[in-house]
């Protein structure tokens, strides 16, 4: 079950799907014996990148939307400790 929105990427959405996979992961790590976990966590975070990857491709000929989505993804990358969106967003600044 992959969490990738391929119709409309979003990079928050992907962002939040990837979150959602570590989750899972740490639950299937530290919680659970269970390797479903670990298995569904693969599953998410690769849909999530692919997600990230969608959106970065389809907004790379938008630079005035590129702009404003780069500092509010830096701004929230900083809010929740994600080096990535921090470097996304000043990229596309």
């Amino acid at each position: 079950m992959s969490s990738s929105n391929t119709d409309n990427p979003s990079m928050l959405h992907g962002h939040a799907a990837y979150v959602a996979g570590a989750a899972k992961e740490a639950i299937g790590t530290y919680v659970s014996s269970d390797p479903s976990w670990k298995e569904a966590a693969a599953e998410t975070k690769d849909g999530a990148v692919a997600e990230m990857r969608a959106a970065k491709e389809q907004s790379q000929d938008q630079p005035g939307k590129n702009e404003t989505v780069g500092k509010v993804e830096e701004k929230l990358g900083g809010a929740v400790g994600c080096e990535g969106m921090v470097g996304e967003g000043k990229e596309r600044q």
